[in-house]
Order: C-alpha cells, then structure tokens, then sequence
C-alpha cells in the first residue's frame, strides 16, 4: 500500500492551529503532529460523508422540519424516531420525496472525484457513512459514478454521531480505529469519528464554523487535502 503523505505546506494554510482562536487544543501529541506533517502518515483507510462532501446537496432543512412539524432546532431524525408508529411513516414519506429530489440533481464537489481516484490508485480501503435513505443515496452515487461499494445509509445502522457504522467499517477494513480518517462536512461526522476513535477532517467549508474544533484536520476543498496527502515532491520531513 502507498503510505499517504501531507504536505506541511498544505497542511498549515488548512490547519493554522495556533493563529486561530477557534480552534481547540490538539487531542494528544499525535494530532499535534499530524497538523505540521507527519503523522497523517498512519492514515490506511478513509470514510466519507455524503451530502456536502462527496457530492452537492441542496436539501432545504427548514422546509424539511416545517413539512414535517420538526421544532427549528431538533434533529430531524431524533425527532421521526420519537412519533408515534402511524405519524411516523407519514413523515418518513415527505423527508424521502426531499431526498429524492435532490439526489437527481447531486454533483461531484470540487476535486471530490479526482481525490477518490487518487485514493483508489494507493489502495486505501473507502467508504460511505450517510444518514441519508438507501434509494437517494444509490442515485447519487450511481448518478456521479462514485467508486465506492461500501456504503452504509441510515437503515443499516444508528446514524451520526452515533460511531457504530464507523467502528463496524474498521473491523471490515481490518483496520484499528485509529488508522482511519472520518471526512466530512458537518458536526455530526466529526463527532462520529471521534466517537469511534477516529482522526477527523472537515471538508468544504468557506468560513470555519462552531464546530471546528472537533477536525484534527480541515481543508477548504478536496484540491488542498490531495496535495496533503499526495504530493510528496514538496513535502519536507
């Protein structure tokens, strides 16, 4: 297997640690090295979100909760699992037309595609963690061509921030937790990936949100994370 690199470079527009007050002390030494450029090097495998990760998603939430009688604030899934049986499925059935019409619409993010080429080329095991439903999860990934087989949607498992996806994937990958990066876009995938002991990196951001001191990695786009890891030719150890 080709070891992944990162690239100092790289890593320090991504990371800037000490210059950003938003950003939370490192977990332990580790991490605190793998934003200078090291460590990142005991990554084998990689789980991705979905929606605003790999592809585009316009799901529009609030519509989804007021359709639904959702309170602004509450998760949508905590809350479907709350109903009573018969209000539920009614639910159920409105947030899967959102996702469906969305997913015929999903397009590869930003240098999404080429850094799973990239990936498949070093033999790093991938897969997809999505709380989204099986059948709006199978268009997108079918629609974009995305070559990733192992793909767990919220009917398989407990969704994020719950890890037990995640930890069943590293025991596929053969892998231990802490040899796999959880790549995402939002709260709910760095808080599974550090549920299950996993590094963290937030992907697709334009301004750092609340959030971010749960990514022991973040990179505005997939362009900065693949030269990260990928482009030794510049990397200084």
């Amino acid at each position: 297997m080709v070891s992944p690199r990162i690239n100092p470079r790289v890593a320090a527009e991504a990371s800037v640690q000490a210059r950003n007050p938003l950003h939370a002390k490192p977990r332990n030494q580790c991490i605190l090295i793998s934003v200078r450029g090291k460590c990142v090097q005991h990554i084998k495998g990689i789980i991705f979100d979905l929606d605003g990760t790999l592809v585009s998603s316009s799901l529009d939430f609030n519509a989804i909760r007021r359709d639904i009688g959702c309170p602004p604030q509450q998760d949508i899934l905590d809350y479907l699992a709350a109903l009573p049986a018969n209000e539920r499925e009614q639910a159920q059935a409105l947030v899967f037309q959102h996702e469906l019409d969305d997913a015929h619409s999903s397009d590869w993010m930003p240098n999404a595609q080429s850094f799973i080429h990239q990936c498949a080329l070093a033999k790093i095991p991938m897969a997809i963690v999505t709380r989204n439903s099986a059948q709006p999860t199978h268009i997108k990934v079918t629609r974009n061509g995305i070559p990733i087989s192992h793909v767990v949607t919220r009917e398989q498992s407990k969704p994020k921030p719950d890890p037990s996806a995640l930890l069943a994937i590293a025991q596929q990958f053969d892998l231990p937790s802490d040899a796999i990066m959880m790549v995402g876009d939002y709260k709910y995938d760095l808080q599974a990936g550090r549920n299950a002991g996993m590094a963290t990196c937030l992907i697709n951001y334009q301004q750092l949100p609340d959030y971010v001191h749960l990514a022991d990695y973040r990179f505005e786009h997939f362009g900065l994370l693949s030269d990260a890891m990928f482009n030794a030719s510049t990397a200084r150890f």
